[in-house]
């Protein structure tokens, strides 16, 4: 509905660069300070932080942003799905982390409705260029994910606003040198706006959430947004999506589904580690603070002294053990 004669370049950048401005709106009546958190941030956290703004907050958009330029936004909006499974691989691959047979099972079902989507009938069986770039941004902000959840020296709308102002400004010199279209002011307004909303706040909430039960669940959870897409381009743009599509979202809809009948148990160890990052006191926080102050979530740096014991967890920043 915005986009028009803007170019998708343009468009992504709009899109980050609203998420950070609006962020840093509720930052400003937070009474927080951004440059003062990153300047605090250590080597290897900065380097995954950079790594995060580079793979997706300006590769993975650019690649969404031709997607929905050259495809229909149910076709988009129902194979962002592959995000969920791009970022459950990558963690699984590459950062140890737990999976469980109910995720593995709900991730085949989710890529049996991408097939669908992504396969076109008409004169024989051929790829959508559309789905094979949104499949790319899906791939990039796998990588993403993974990365956002180790950096959990900054918090959570910090880390937000710093990718949405990196990658919004990258993208709009993209686009101001390399391409061509034109945008009106409410089209720039608009795309602002979706950013703060769609960008912004969802992704305060999504590294929180990464922060709390790991990077595969957090991302199947996250896969229910592109099922509000596809009802929206049908309530909103009077698209009529094929029946395969119907037929791929309840697939999808299944796979989420399959997560919340897991349960996670084992007797584990806790190493003595030291950090910062919002808490309040549980059995994994329970340093002493004056009379009160540990009841409310507060941030300071702790330390977390060994532990052997046996409860139901997700793999949060405390429950980083391979299996």
């Amino acid at each position: 509905m915005l986009i028009g004669d803007m170019s998708p370049a343009l468009l992504a950048g709009l899109l980050y660069l609203g998420s950070g401005l609006g962020l840093q709106l509720v930052l400003f009546f937070q009474r927080k300070n951004s440059l003062h958190e990153l300047s605090h941030l250590s080597p290897r956290h900065r380097l995954k932080l950079i790594g995060a703004v580079i793979s997706g907050g300006i590769i993975a958009p650019l690649c969404l942003a031709f997607g929905i330029k050259y495809g229909t936004a149910s076709e988009v909006s129902l194979l962002l799905n592959l995000e969920t499974v791009a970022t459950t691989l990558i963690a699984w691959l590459i950062f140890k982390e737990y999976i469980g047979p109910y995720v593995w099972t709900g991730k085949v079902l989710i890529l049996i409705g991408a097939g669908l989507v992504v396969l076109k009938a008409e004169g024989g069986m051929s790829f959508s260029t559309s789905g094979l770039l949104v499949i790319c941004a899906c791939i990039f902000w796998g990588i993403d994910n993974n990365l956002t959840r180790d950096v959990e020296e900054l918090s959570s709308t910090v880390l937000a606003s710093v990718k949405g102002f990196a990658a919004g400004l990258f993208s709009i010199f993209l686009a101001l040198v390399f391409t061509t279209g034109s945008a009106t002011p409410s089209q720039i307004y608009g795309a602002l706006a979706v950013g703060a909303l769609s960008y912004g706040l969802s992704l305060v909430l999504f590294v929180e959430a990464l922060r709390k039960i790991g990077a595969a669940r957090t991302a199947t959870f996250f896969a229910v947004g592109p099922f509000f897409g596809t009802l929206l381009s049908v309530a909103l743009l009077g698209e009529r999506p094929p029946a395969a599509y119907w037929i791929a979202t309840v697939l999808m809809l299944a796979g989420i589904a399959l997560l919340y009948l897991e349960v996670h148990r084992h007797s584990h160890a806790h190493e003595e580690m030291a950090h910062t990052h919002p808490h309040i006191h549980d059995e994994h926080h329970d340093h002493e603070h004056p009379e009160g102050e540990g009841a409310l979530s507060h941030d300071h740096h702790h330390v977390h002294r060994p532990m052997n014991h046996s409860h139901v967890h997700w793999p949060d920043i405390h429950h980083q053990h391979p299996h």
